[in-house]
This record gives structure tokens, sequence and C-alpha cells, in this order.
């Protein structure tokens, strides 16, 4: 299996331009498959430059409801002719982030995309045959990031905490290796692997993808949270490969405590499992 990243905050220096976002590329014993759009077309331009064919991947699967994960869900639909896109079918909500003055900021998918053919609406479990499987319903026995909270959804007038329900994630088996994907975490990376191992009877052999962690400056909160979850991780005894919303003081930090079980990816980075 090879995964290109495609797009991600981070660039390898002197390759492809990054943005605020993710998107991977698979190339696996099942077909290409893409997982996220990033927030606009970087990521197809960036497939050009790193010699990835858009147009022969089978599938696409959107981790979750949010702008940065699914913006390029239109220009997917222009390269590809013929590949269905998996979408949890709360991900077309309004999505919502409290910005500084008590102001919302629309932060979701274009709606309007909810409609097209190619949309596959999921929830639950879902086998892909091939040995890919994409989940929700990942339950929150392990502690979530603060980060989360200035994330909202619903509509005026009834604006709620986000509970993503509309996040999933998905695991490619291959050569009798594991593979776990996700997008931001937002439910609690410990929680997804947890889940994760009761799908597939033990711990995967390799995560990789947004944690959603940071460490905010004096805050021992955060870093007592970070050190915790480098922990809880470190005990499965799995490799893991973060991105995207790790921000540098998070991921010291699991690198002091991880060692080389962990590692950072940059749109540019081509990882061969």
């Amino acid at each position: 299996m090879k995964v290109h990243v495609l797009t991600d905050n981070r660039s390898v220096p002197g390759g492809p331009r990054g943005e605020h976002g993710l998107s991977l590329h698979l190339e696996s014993e099942a077909g290409s498959i893409l997982f996220d759009t990033g927030q606009s077309d970087m990521f197809s331009g960036n497939a050009e430059i790193m010699a990835v064919d858009l147009s022969e991947v089978r599938m696409a699967v959107i981790s979750h409801g949010h702008y940065d994960h699914g913006g390029g869900i239109p220009r997917f639909l222009e390269v590809n002719g013929s590949a269905p896109v998996y979408v949890h079918r709360k991900a077309f909500d309004r999505h919502l982030a409290l910005r500084s003055g008590g102001r919302y900021e629309d932060i979701g998918l274009d709606p309007g995309l909810m409609d097209d053919a190619r949309m596959v609406l999921t929830s639950g479990k879902v086998r892909l045959g091939d040995g890919i499987t994409i989940f929700s319903e990942v339950g929150t026995e392990y502690p979530v990031s603060e980060s989360n909270r200035s994330l909202f959804a619903g509509s005026e007038g009834n604006v709620r905490p986000d509970d993503f329900e509309h996040e999933q994630h998905m695991i490619v088996e291959e050569g009798g290796k594991s593979v776990l994907i996700t997008g931001c975490a937002h439910r609690g990376i410990v929680n997804i692997v947890a889940e994760a191992k009761e799908i597939l009877g033990r711990y995967p052999d390799l995560v990789m993808g947004g944690f959603h962690l940071r460490i905010r400056p004096g805050s021992g909160e955060d870093l007592q949270y970070v050190r915790e979850m480098s922990q809880a991780l470190s005990d499965t005894g799995a490799r893991f490969c973060t991105c995207h919303c790790t921000d540098d003081s998070a991921y010291e930090v699991m690198k002091e405590m991880m060692g080389e079980s962990v590692q950072l990816l940059r749109t540019g980075d081509i990882l061969e499992i």
C-alpha cells in the first residue's frame, strides 16, 4: 500500500504547496482510494505534481462535514466521472465554529451536493469489500480534545455543541496488515482506535490522520491531556502518523513520549506501508 499526502497544513520543503485541510490518496490492492479533498482544488493540482491520476480513483471517502475535508468535492466530481463518494448522512447538516466576538462561522459542506447521484450517504459500520470498512458511532469513554469546544452544529436559534455523529473513519486491511485512517479525530483518537480494535479483533498496525490536538500557551490542562493520550496510544503497540490538526507543540510532546512509533506527515510525503 502507498499513501500520497495530497493536502496538509504543512509541506515538504520544495514540494507541493499545502493548505489548512487534509487529502490522502491510497494505492491499495482494492484500487485507488481518495480520503478527503482538502478545502479547495489544491489537492487536484498536487495530485498532478505527484503523478496521481484522480480519474482512476475507485472510491472517495469524506471523513466529516467540515469544509477543510470536503471543500474539494466539486473538483473531484469534475476530474473523476464515476467513483462514488461516501459521506455520512449528517455531514451535510449545518456546522459552525465560534469565532472571536461570539460570531458563528459556517464551516460546513455545500448542502447542494447532497442530492448529487454520486453521493452515498452512510451511517454506522459499512463494509465496502476488498478489506475496506468505514465506521462512525464511536464512543467517548476516553476524554476528547478541548479544541472541540468551539465547534457547533444546528441552525439559527438552535445552535448546540457538535456531537460529531457525522464523523467517520476508514480501515484498510491488506497483506495481513491493517491501517486506520481518520480525518480530525473529533471523537478522540483513543476512542477511535478502541472502536477499530472492536472491528478488527486487535489494534490496527498503523493509524494515520489528524488527531485534533493543540496545546495553548501556558495551558497545563492541554499538556496533561496530550501526555495521557500519548501514553494510551503508545500502549496499543501501533504506529502513528499524524498531520493536519495536530499542532506542532502537541506533536513535540507526542514525539517525546512515543519516540519512533509516531511521525509527522506533510503535503508531498509518500508513505510505503
